[in-house]
């Protein structure tokens, strides 16, 4: 993935003096190649977006201490041969980070989880299934050096078969608002589906 690939050597770049704590209020932007494995048939090849972000509440706010709200949705899709996929996935909700020292983050989340998955073909008819769930995390957000940023997040959601969700990033800060990362994703027992992902993201921070 030549998208990946340079991505991966922007964290090659030299350092620049930034803050060092996690930034909760931020916006990303980023590219998705998806394989989608389901047991009755070769895995798929997909590719999209995606967009998303969070903001950090009032902090001024007792009640409301360290309480960010986030959204995330991405869609992914592959045509071949007069065949078609597409993936929907969309994740919302708040959750609460918990300060571990100057520079990393303890941070739990419940969410609202929703997948569609649609195909067609010329030679069968079109077909659409989705579905909804709650979902509860924790992660762990640290600012490992001045400039590199990491993330790990794992998720359990309650669909109706119980998927586990790994997620982890590595963002490299060009300045306190600009940075650029990599992230892998990947699904676990969602129904008969596995979804692995790599992600290349541009991520403001405000």
């Amino acid at each position: 993935m030549r998208k990946a690939a340079i991505a991966l050597a922007i964290l090659t770049l030299p350092s620049v003096a930034l803050a060092g704590s996690p930034n909760w209020s931020k916006v990303e932007a980023s590219y998705v190649d998806t394989d989608l494995g389901i047991d009755t048939v070769d895995d798929i090849s997909l590719d999209g977006f995606r967009f998303g972000g969070s903001i950090a509440i009032d902090q001024e706010l007792v009640v409301l201490k360290n309480i960010f709200a986030f959204a995330d949705f991405s869609s992914v899709s592959e045509d071949e041969n007069s065949a078609s996929v597409d993936m929907d996935y969309l994740s919302a909700g708040i959750g609460s980070f918990k300060p571990l020292s100057d520079n990393t983050d303890l941070y739990a989340t419940a969410s609202f989880e929703r997948i569609e998955i649609a195909t067609s073909s010329i030679l069968t008819e079109p077909t659409s299934d989705s579905e909804n769930a709650v979902g509860v995390g924790i992660g762990l957000r640290s600012m490992v050096t001045p400039n590199i940023e990491t993330n790990a997040k794992i998720d359990y959601i309650a669909f109706d078969e119980a998927t586990v969700r790994l997620d982890i990033s590595a963002f490299y800060h060009l300045t306190n608002s600009l940075s650029f990362g990599l992230a892998y994703e990947t699904y676990k027992e969602l129904d008969y589906v596995d979804i692995d992902s790599i992600k290349a993201s541009v991520r403001y921070s405000f």
